[in-house]
Parts: C-alpha cells; structure tokens; sequence
C-alpha cells in the first residue's frame, strides 16, 4: 500500500467495547470525528447477516436480542490468539473482525470530514492506539488489521502513553511523574510517565489484558441472578441468549448510572415471562464489583513499588482513563490504599482522550515518545544434565520494563559432539514476572538453524543477538563460528484450522 501525504492523519482508539477517531484540525486542537449517529464512539461491535454482509456499531448490538450468537463483541481481548467466528464461506480470526470495524468508523470519519473514499490506495494514514500489556503477537495483528482496512498504519502507540499526552500536563525539566490509570471496557493497564517538556518517557507499566468493563457487567448480571433467587432448569434466564442479552444492556446502563446516582432498578425476565424488578444501589454495586477493583489497585501498587527502583520517588499527578474510571469508587480506593499519591484526578473526556493523543502523534504534533516493553522475552535452554537444575528452562534476554528500542544478547552452547542443527524456541512473558518455567509463558516462535560444522564439539558457541524496536517487531539473528546464520523476525500467524474466509462487505 501505498502511503498518499494528502489523506488526513487520524488517532483511532480501537477499544474492546467502543472506537473512537479523532483528527487535529487547523487550529491544532484534537477533535471526535462524530459517526453517522452522531456519536462520539461506535460500539466495537460486528453482526454478521446471513447474507454475507456485515453490520458495525449501534446497529450490531441492536441484534443481540434477536439473534446473538451473530453479534461478536469484545473482539480486542481475543486478537493474538486462535478464537474464529464461523462465516459463510469459513472463518475469520480477530483481526479480521477488527478490520471491519476500523474500516466502517474510517469510512464515517471521512463523512465527517466531507473527504472522498478514494478508488484504491489507503483511506486515511492513522496511528492506532493498543494496550500497554500487549505483546508482540497482539501488536502485530493490530497492525494488520488496520492493513486490511486500508490505512496506512503510522504507528501503533500505548493507550496510557497516549492519554498523557493529550492530558494537558505539562512537562518539567526534571521530568514530571504522572501515574495514568486506564481502566477501560476489556483492558486495565497502570503506567508511570516521565513528561518532559519536548519527551514523554514511559517508567513502567503494568496491567492486565482482560481486566475491565466488561468483568464489572458480568459481576452485576450475578448480582441480578442472585436477587431472582432459585429458579428451576425451565425457568433459569441463562438458558436464553435473548434473555441474556437484554440483561447485559440493561446493567451496562447501570454500571453507568450509578456513577452519578445512588440506586437503579433493573427488569429481569426468566425463561418463562415471568417479571423481575431487582433494585441495585451503588453500595451493592461496589460490593459486588469489590475483588475486580482490588486486582486493579494490586496491580498499582506493583507498579509504584517498582518504579522506586528506577528511581521514581515520588508521583506528581494520578491521572484516570477510560469509561471505567469514572465510577467513584476507583478514585476513592485509589486514595485511601495510597494516601501519600497527589488526589486522582479524571481527564477530561476520559472516553476520548486516547484517541486524541493518538491524534496528535498522527499529526506530528506530539513530544518525543520513548516508551518501554511491557513482556520480557527469551529463549529455551536445556541445562547439563546431572545437575540439580537440569533440564528445559527459559534464559530472559529482555527483560520487561525496559526502554525501546532495546536489544540483547546470549550465548547457547552445543550439547553434544557433531550437531549440526540447533532448535531455536522463543518465549515472550505473559506477564511482567518473569520464570523459568515454560509452561508459565508464551512460545512465541520456533526455527532450527541449519550448518553447523561436522566437526563441533559440546560447549562450542552459538551467539544469539535480540533486538526489539520500538514498533514492537522482535528480530532475532543466531551465528555459530564457521558462519552459520539463522535470522528471525516474528511475524503474524494463522489461527487455529479452518479456511480463513474473505472478508465480508460492510452493509452502508
């Protein structure tokens, strides 16, 4: 694809329950493409008709009650991994679906705009924003995505690097230290920023990849369950997807309801009509929301912990982000497990201030960015054995946290006299604590490296050089004495099985 300087320069937030474009107009201010609704979100959502064609945002969760095992939502939290949706004509994995919906909210940007599709080329140049706590394989099917979509990809940027960008906070000669919450719809991610005032430099950061939102609605819809009481088999809502549905919209109505107010009722049907109007106060709300909330101040206090290693001895600002973050109890948790922090303050539209930092960096607009990996990464190795700590292990290389682009190395050993192949397994961490065991981690690819002399001997080197850039692309490259090479760079595989259907139209 070819890269066109005269198409406009978009920030996306690809969010696990909405997205969000925005553009930096003439003024130099960041601004919310609306949608054909008029909306500042679409809902990341995509209802796939039986027709072939598919339905993004509003009109695709209209669908849930009639028919929801065609609606797909929170396709963000399974991109990287092998989950395919059944379509006429085979299967399409999470990028896939993703595609859709950043094509339709692209194409309702231009609308905005008054800007014309073009035949072919990209539609727009955007930077897309992604979780802290992706990892390589994440971000490289992100990447397609947007490809498939027909943009010309920037860049890919951390939802809470981004947020502190379009904060508003200044920077600081010495480097102000911000602590960005983003609790979102499917993500929770906690970093720790350095704002300079021509560089954003990330400290740390932390979170978890399926922690957000939409754990908070299942937790209310136990709640109402609970309040039904015992149901028998035939009458239970749970043996209904329609049922099920309209009991997801109406808590999610809730959940937002009770950020401002104290009490909301909700109408709960069993499979039978039988009527239930179950009352929720903000105080059962909490309660029954209280352990999700708690694994999101564990994870902060992980991170502060931290970052007092790397020198970061005090917090000037906690900023909130994400739709999530608006419930009052985060703030008030915040404050009261960390007294010694400055007050939690909400930004401003913490719905879009990811998508208008993106923005900004799309427009070149921003402050440098150096940002740090979130995974550590490394290799298999086998110990001599006889040794007490013989067998299979993984040597880090990368270790998580630290500044890109970075880069690595580590000597592997031959284990036996005349090898002439060397099996090269990479591991990345999933989390940012780091074992040796592999089962704990991620195989994130495997080669063998062919020519090694007839000749070797146990114990003659094999050097292997890592190096990860600060597009989050690993690039590997083995090198044995006599000049063998073996180049590795990580690259986006197929799903699980299944013919990989193409990719359904979008219904105008």
């Amino acid at each position: 694809m070819t890269t066109n300087p005269d198409r406009p320069r978009l920030g996306i937030d690809l969010g696990t329950t909405t997205t969000c474009v925005c553009v930096v107009d003439d003024s130099g201010e960041a601004r919310v493409l609306a949608n054909r609704e008029g909306g500042t979100t679409t809902p990341s959502a995509v209802y796939f008709d039986s027709d072939g064609t598919a339905v993004v945002g509003g009109d695709a969760l209209g669908q849930r009650g009639q028919e929801p095992g065609r609606v797909i939502t929170e396709i963000k939290r399974e991109i990287g991994g092998h989950y395919t949706v059944a379509v006429p004509g085979g299967h399409l994995r999470p990028e896939h679906v993703s595609a859709l919906i950043l094509q339709q909210v692209v194409e309702e940007a231009l609308e905005a705009l008054g800007v014309a599709e073009p035949a072919d080329g990209p539609l727009a140049s955007a930077v897309i924003t992604v979780p802290a706590y992706f990892g390589t394989e994440e971000r490289a099917r992100t990447l397609e995505a947007g490809r498939m979509a027909r943009l010309d990809v920037i860049d890919l940027i951390n939802e809470p690097t981004a947020a502190a960008l379009a904060s508003g906070l200044r920077g600081t000669r010495s480097g102000r230290a911000v602590l960005v919450y983003d609790l979102g719809g499917g993500t929770f991610d906690v970093t720790i920023v350095r704002m300079f005032p021509q560089e954003v430099r990330v400290v740390a950061t932390g979170g978890d990849a399926r922690l957000g939102g939409a754990d908070w609605d299942l937790a209310l819809i136990d709640l109402v369950l609970d309040r039904m009481g015992d149901l028998p088999d035939q009458d239970d809502p749970r043996t209904s997807p329609r049922l099920m549905a309209d009991l997801l919209g109406q808590v999610q109505g809730v959940k937002a309801a009770l950020s401002t107010s104290t009490e909301q009722s909700v109408t709960a049907r069993t499979a039978r009509g039988r009527v239930h109007h179950v009352v929720i106060s903000r105080n059962d709300y909490e309660k029954a929301t209280s352990d999700l909330l708690d694994r999101t101040i564990d994870f902060t206090g992980d991170l502060i912990e931290q970052v007092r290693g790397l020198g970061v001895l005090s917090i000037d600002d906690v900023l909130l982000v994400g739709g999530m973050s608006r419930t009052p109890a985060v703030a008030r948790r915040l404050a009261e497990t960390f007294p010694r922090l400055p007050a939690p303050q909400l930004a401003a539209d913490p719905e879009l201030v990811v998508a208008k930092g993106a923005a900004q960096v799309a427009a070149g607009e921003a402050r440098k960015i150096v940002d740090v990996t979130s995974k550590g990464y490394g290799v298999l190795i086998t110990r001599d054995a006889g040794r007490p700590s013989s067998g299979s292990a993984v040597h880090w290389i990368i270790a998580p946290n630290t500044p890109l682009p970075t880069s690595g190395r580590h000597t592997l050993c031959i284990v036996r006299d005349g090898q002439t192949a060397m099996r090269i397994v990479v591991y990345e961490s999933t989390t940012d604590v780091l074992s040796e065991d592999e089962a704990d981690h991620i195989r994130l690819d495997e080669h063998t490296m062919e020519g090694l002399p007839r000749d070797s001997r146990r114990g003659d080197p094999v050097e292997l050089d890592f190096s990860l850039g600060a597009d989050g692309v690993l690039r590997i490259e083995a090198h044995a004495a006599n000049g063998a090479r073996l180049r590795i760079e990580t690259q986006v595989r197929g799903g699980a099985a299944d013919t990989v259907a193409p990719l359904p139209g979008l219904r105008r």
